[in-house]
């Protein structure tokens, strides 16, 4: 018999009394924008940002620069270095070979524990990503090629009935993401194309220990790019916009 997909159960009970919602903060917009500029390799890593010059550019004062600029080190996208400035954060050989062997660690637990419960839905939905994906590396739509990535590779986490490695994987998320944007300007062509397409096919095949085997090769070319890059990196520059 097939396995059937599980779900969570979902207790019924009061709710509180909630506070009425107020629209997003001034703070909380510019670091949105911020945030989206630096995952989708607009603001490269290693870029030092001024405070005067992202206020001039947003059309904010540099209160709510400021006040952005330390939520997002908060969350590990920016560092500030005492008498030099605040940079987005460079990630070296060393940190993203760290973060692959991890997330190859967890992406191999996410699919034998899947591995069941692939249905039509899972496979729907996992080629659609990957069409999209495909489209805009075709298109050359750089701002959206990062994103269609990343949705392409949180489709498991997302599937699987495991809240825990979803929460792992968002916690890995902006690390992730700002390693796809590092190398997305030589790497994504064709045979990245038909590379993602290779993993695919392993995640829809019927043997878990090739899929288990795709994810290494996969992630091992993303080593690969990130070597490239390091042996070609430049100096860091300072946004202009």
């Amino acid at each position: 018999m097939a396995a059937t997909r599980r779900t969570r159960s979902r207790k019924s009970g009061a709710l509180p009394e909630f506070e009425t919602v107020l629209p997003k903060t001034r703070r909380a917009q510019v670091a949105e924008t911020i945030r989206s500029f630096v995952l989708g390799g607009k603001i490269q890593p290693g870029t030092q940002l001024i405070e005067s010059r992202l206020a001039s550019s947003l059309g904010v004062s540099r209160s709510s620069i400021r006040e952005a600029i330390w939520e997002l080190i908060d969350q590990g996208l920016l560092v500030n270095r005492p008498y030099a400035g605040t940079f987005v954060v460079s990630l070296d050989e060393k940190t993203m070979r760290d973060l692959f062997s991890l997330r190859g660690a967890i992406e191999r637990h996410c699919f034998t524990e899947l591995w069941p419960y692939r249905n039509d839905a899972f496979r729907r939905e996992f080629e659609a990503r990957h069409e999209a994906l495909a489209q805009a590396i075709h298109d050359g739509r750089q701002d959206e090629i990062v994103a269609a990535e990343m949705a392409f590779h949180s489709h498991p986490y997302q599937f699987v009935d495991n809240q825990t490695l979803l929460d792992v994987w968002e916690q890995l998320s902006n690390k992730v993401q700002l390693g796809f944007a590092m190398t997305q300007g030589f790497s994504r062509n064709v045979e990245f194309i038909e590379n993602s397409r290779r993993f695919l096919d392993a995640a829809l095949g019927e043997d878990l220990n090739e899929m288990l085997m795709e994810i290494d090769r996969h992630l091992a070319i993303g080593i690969h790019d990130i070597r490239r890059l390091m042996s070609g990196k430049g100096e860091n520059t300072k946004i202009s916009a």
